[in-house]
Parts: C-alpha cells; sequence; structure tokens
C-alpha cells in the first residue's frame, strides 16, 4: 500500500485548508530522546523512519523537522506547534524544507521529471542542488524523501555523498514503509525509528474524535487497522466500506465467486490510472487483512497453527494477493492483477 495512504484518508475525511502540527501519538521514549537531540540540532544527519503504512510516519517526520526548526526556546524536547514556522512545517511552506516524492498527478509528473512509481536519480541531484544553498532562515535544512523505499538504486548511490557530507545544520528524514528496499550503504549512514502501531483504546478515541459520524464503521476498521490510525480512517470511506463488504464476500464464500465482477465493482468510479492503481491496492489491503482475521479464528477454534489447517490454503492466499502488489508495482493493468489473483483464489477451493 501506498505511504500516503493514511494522510490521504485524513485529508480526504477533514476536508481543505490550512494544517496544523500535530504531535505523535503513542512512541514512548525513543522519540522522545530523538526529539531532544533535534532541539540541539545533534540529530544524526542521516535517519530512516520507517513503519508499516498509515501508522503515522508522516506525522513523525513532520514533528521532528519542525523540532529542528522551532526558533521557541520554551521546550527543550518538542517543538511549540504553534509558531510560523511550525505552521509552515505542517503546510509544506518552509523554505529551509525540501521535500522529494513521488508524481501525484500527470501534470506534476511532465513538469519536473517525475515517476508515478519511483524516485529517480534526476530528483535527488536536483534535491542535492537545493540544499547546497544558503539556508534562508539559518537555523537548519532538512531534507524530506517521502517513500523513500521508492528510490531508483541510482537515486540511492547518488544521495550517499549527501549522507556521509550534508554539510552544516543539514538534516535528512527518510520516510520508508519498505525500509528493506534501501541499500545497505544507505542504512549504514543512517539511524533508525520505527513508528509502533497504536493500541485500540487510542485507535477507537481518535476516531470518535475525528469522524464521529462513521461510529457504526469504527469496529471493522480497527479490526483491520493493524493499530494505524491512518488505515482506520482509510476503512471509514465510503470507498472502503464498499470494497469491505466486497471483500468480506470473496474470504466468506457466501455464493459462487465471480472475479471479473467483483473486480469491476472494486474498481468502479476510480477514473483516471492513478486512482485505479490505489482502489486496487485498497483491495489487496482489505483482502489480506481479513485473511489473517480468518487464520487467526480457526487457530482460536481449536486449529493447528502450525498445521495445514492454516498453511493450506491461508498461506497460500495470503502469497498470491503480494504477488499481486508486485504486479501492479510492475504496472501491470489493475483489472488485469486483481481478476487474476482472484482467479487463482478460486481455483484453491475453501
Amino acid at each position: 500500500m501506498s505511504t500516503r495512504r493514511g494522510r490521504a484518508a485524513a485529508e480526504a475525511v477533514a476536508g481543505e485548508g490550512p494544517r496544523r502540527l500535530v504531535a505523535p501519538l503513542g512512541q514512548g521514549e525513543a522519540l522522545s530522546r530523538w526529539l531532544v537531540q533535534a532541539r540541539r540540532l545533534a540529530l544524526p544527519h542521516g535517519f530512516v523512519v520507517e513503519g508499516k503504512a498509515g501508522v503515522g510516519k508522516t506525522t513523525v517526520v513532520q514533528w521532528l523537522t519542525a523540532a529542528l526548526l522551532c526558533p521557541s526556546q520554551l521546550d527543550e524536547s518538542h517543538p511549540c506547534g504553534v509558531c510560523r514556522t511550525c505552521a509552515r512545517v505542517a503546510n509544506g511552506m518552509h523554505p529551509d524544507v525540501h521535500v522529494l516524492d513521488r508524481a501525484r498527478d500527470e501534470t506534476e509528473r511532465k513538469e519536473f521529471k517525475k515517476s508515478f512509481y519511483v524516485i529517480t536519480i534526476d530528483q535527488v541531484r536536483g534535491a542535492q542542488e537545493r540544499l547546497a544553498r544558503h539556508a534562508v532562515e539559518g537555523r537548519a535544512r532538512v531534507l524530506v524523501i517521502a517513500d523513500a523505499d521508492c528510490m531508483e538504486e541510482e537515486a540511492q548511490n547518488a544521495l550517499l555523498k549527501t549522507l556521509e557530507e550534508p554539510g552544516e545544520a543539514t538534516f535528512l528524514l527518510l520516510e520508508a514503509t519498505r525500509p528493506e528496499q534501501l541499500l545497505p550503504t544507505v542504512h549504514s549512514r543512517a539511524q533508525r525509528l520505527r513508528v509502533l502501531p497504536l493500541d485500540e483504546v487510542v485507535l477507537r478515541h481518535e476516531l470518535s474524535t475525528r469522524i464521529p459520524e462513521r461510529a457504526e464503521h469504527f469496529d471493522a476498521a480497527v479490526a483491520v487497522a493493524g493499530g494505524s490510525l491512518g488505515l482506520a480512517m482509510l476503512a471509514c470511506t465510503e470507498r472502503a466500506v464498499h470494497v469491505h463488504d466486497l471483500v468480506r464476500g470473496v474470504v466468506q464464500r457466501t455464493h459462487r465467486l465471480r472475479p471479473v465482477a467483483v473486480v469491476r465493482a472494486a474498481l468502479e468510479g476510480s477514473g483516471e490510472r492513478r486512482l485505479e492503481v490505489e482502489a486496487a491496492r485498497l483491495f489487496l489491503w482489505l483482502l489480506r487483512a481479513e485473511l489473517r482475521r480468518a487464520a487467526v479464528g480457526l487457530a482460536a477454534d481449536g486449529g493447528d497453527a502450525y498445521g495445514a489447517s492454516l498453511t493450506e490454503p491461508w498461506t497460500t492466499w495470503l502469497e498470491l494477493t503480494l504477488a499481486a502488489e508486485r504486479d501492479l508495482d510492475l504496472m501491470i493493468p489493475p483489472e488485469q492483477v486483481l481478476t487474476a489473483c482472484l482467479v487463482a483464489f478460486d481455483a484453491i477451493g475453501p
């Protein structure tokens, strides 16, 4: 799934408007120690913030960025969160923060020579040129690489020099859902911080505060979110609720599976290709979540967690969804990918 999934869901629910800087939830002492270092400008110059999609990596990266740049002297361990600097960090408008990511629409891709699927070496070189300039406000310069695990190998190799010699008060914050995709040479030059999942009590409280009107969907959302507030909010959207119903029908096999009809219903209304890919990833995420829940339920009912009752066919079904994700990465059309996955799924039998 996209690392933007959680923030996109939040934006869709909350609507347009200026954003405020939000403190990360439930991250404990590990993050607190690094925040103290950030306030002192003593944070490691290379920093990988990793964790599952929607778990709050963007929030952690923004909070660290604000800790590096916030001029307030009121707190030695956190940014103030309310000053002009913090507001600009939250809204992507600070002149000393450079954000590198994949394109989000066709116009952006053409103008900046970006890719929907990878971060290119040209993008990295452009970011390096910007970092070579003096800081506008003087305290620090920050390069944030969203979806850093989508950097091409050439792009990662080009980044090594900056990781080794970043310049004075220059910090690189890499956000990664799949940190194993980063080269060992990148890992060796960066500190790692794993963003922790939230417990159900925190998730329910946040959902009740942010989207109380969707309360009827909270139970199902929390069950599939895996501790991710972003994914829990996504699961409460109308589209996700619709897709979740389709997925339950596939897993529970309440009637004969009709792969083509199910896939077309899941992708209906997506429009452009990028949105169709996102819809396909949504379907695969919910399918994996329900398969895991079904497997855990079987074990709780007396199945052998290490026996054939779970490894066949549950593991095979899960592998099919992961293979489908890889096919999407290879730019195979979403309808073709999902249909092939469900046909194979149905052939395995109950």
